[in-house]
């Protein structure tokens, strides 16, 4: 895209350039500039003090766009003019917005909408300002759920404080009289008039878009003077139409994007994408080893939201991700340096923050691979595995990989898979369960306990809350009842298995 179309979409007044924008093209990865750690092309976010000569060198060399600061401006237009000799540029954030929500944004931008056509019908920005100039007021289009998709921005055309606040937060406000104004708009086939209340709410003409009867968003004039009068209203009826077809083929765009990276990520994870394949798509090192997450959460959430979710935060992370819903779960693949051992943290980084999003406790099991991209589907199994223990025992944290609850797994398929293992107790087990369902006792509980205790069997009697003598003397009558054989190694392990595992 270029590096003045994307200023211009998200408004020079939160982003203003400091260096030449024609001939500029951008693309993603957005992401927060760490030393050392720059991905291939895409946007640098630099937050904190600007970075010195070595820092400029390493964003030149990875043929990174541009660059995003926010600084004094003396400072920024000095670092723009070292940025502009490598052939990078550089915007000056002006406003108080946090690097994540920017990463987002820009991210929606670059990712979210389709290409531009040759008469920019693709550019939902460069029809607002189309319409905005017809009409005569300034414009917003917003999808269903209120938030903003793209706005006009002609000098000359006044606006309010609601709709600079929607815009800046892309979501308009959520103000007393909404719910009244929208169900009145929604209502409407026609064009609704709203009057305004100087001077933080201008009058409004808006109307609904609409395709087949479904509904996709809305689009909203402002009438500054009140002057707007039926040739506008024609003209905005029209224009809901055309936006329709715009936003249809936006989501068609959007749809056929995640199809591809759906597909892409099966073939990975089924193994019949080469790893040659895999390690292109991901931009992986020589180095590098292949990672799977699979991510579950508490409450029901569409997979595929929760994949888009991830997929964000890991972009802002600057850690490319194919990210996708296979068999109704949702997956994500990535490269990490086999020394690296920073993944883990940021893994937790980005489920604590899924789960904020969501509304949910979100979980994450990891399977590593370091075997040149060629066992994808047994680091699948691994990220899978880790995802059950970590679901069957929440206190384990919302992150693990499979080595860190190794033995969970074996107890979890040992149930999942007993064969005879728990098929038929073996004799004095059975004994002992009869026993305690026959006559109330708890040989078994007892037992369990011992032989769960290990070595610090003298604990075994504060948990069951009786006497050590009391204890001693339960699993002597157990021995004596059942015939268990406590102190032979193989018997405790079967009894232990059969056990632990009912």
């Amino acid at each position: 895209m270029p590096l003045a179309s994307l200023v211009h979409r998200l408004g020079p007044e939160r982003l203003r350039p400091l260096t030449e924008t024609t001939g500029h093209e951008v693309a993603e990865p957005v992401f927060v500039y760490e030393p050392g750690r720059t991905p291939s092309g895409g946007i640098a976010l630099v937050p904190g003090s600007l970075p010195g000569a070595e820092a400029i060198g390493e964003l030149a060399a990875a043929g990174v766009g541009a660059a995003i600061v926010r600084a004094p401006e003396a400072e920024a237009e000095a670092f723009a003019a070292r940025l502009a000799a490598e052939g990078i540029g550089l915007l000056l954030l002006t406003e108080p917005l946090g690097w994540l929500e920017l990463a987002g944004q820009l991210h929606a931008v670059l990712a979210g909408s389709p290409a531009p056509e040759a008469n920019g019908g693709g550019d939902l920005f460069a029809l607002a300002d189309m319409i905005a100039a017809t009409v005569g007021g300034a414009v917003t289009i917003e999808d269903p759920h209120e938030r903003v998709l793209a706005y006009s921005s002609l000098a000359e055309q006044p606006t309010d404080e609601v709709r600079r606040a929607a815009i800046l937060g892309r979501q308009v406000p959520d103000l007393p009289y909404n719910p009244n104004s929208y169900e009145r708009l929604l209502q409407s086939a026609a064009v609704v008039r709203f009057a305004g209340a100087e001077p933080a709410l201008l009058p409004r003409l808006a109307v609904a878009v609409r395709a087949e009867g479904e509904l996709l968003g809305s689009l909203w004039a402002i009438d500054a003077n009140t002057e707007l009068g039926t040739p506008a209203e024609d003209a905005l009826l029209r224009a809901a139409n055309l936006t329709a077809v715009h936003m249809v083929r936006a989501r068609q765009a959007r749809d056929a994007e995640r199809r591809r990276r759906t597909r892409m990520l099966g073939d990975m994870l089924d193994g019949t994408l080469s790893p040659g394949g895999c390690a292109a798509q991901l931009g992986a090192g020589p180095r590098d080893r292949a990672v799977v997450l699979a991510f579950g959460q508490d409450q029901p959430v569409i997979a595929d939201k929760l994949a888009e979710v991830v997929r964000g935060y890991f972009e802002v992370y600057h850690r490319p991700a194919l990210c996708g819903v296979v068999e109704d779960r949702a997956y994500a693949v990535l490269a990490e340096p086999v020394a690296g051992g920073e993944l883990p943290g940021l893994v937790r980084r980005t489920v604590a923050s899924a789960s904020a999003a969501l509304g949910t406790l979100v979980r994450a099991g990891l399977g590593y691979e370091a075997g040149a991209w060629t066992e994808l589907p047994r680091a699948r199994r691994d990220a899978e595995r880790a995802l059950r223990a970590i679901t069957h025992r929440p206190e384990l944290g919302p992150v693990a990989g499979r080595a860190e609850v190794a033995d969970l797994v074996v107890l979890q398929e040992l149930a999942a898979e007993p064969g005879e293992v728990l098929g038929e107790p073996v004799p004095a087990v059975a004994a002992m369960l009869e026993h305690d369902r026959r006559y109330g006792t708890q040989y078994a509980q007892t037992v369990r306990t011992v032989l769960a205790e290990g070595p610090r069997g003298g604990t075994a009697a504060e948990r069951l809350a009786v006497h050590p003598t009391t204890l001693r003397y339960r699993l002597r009558r157990a021995e004596q009842l059942f015939g268990l054989r406590l102190d032979d190694a193989d018997a405790r392990l079967v009894a232990w298995l059969q056990l632990r595992l009912r």
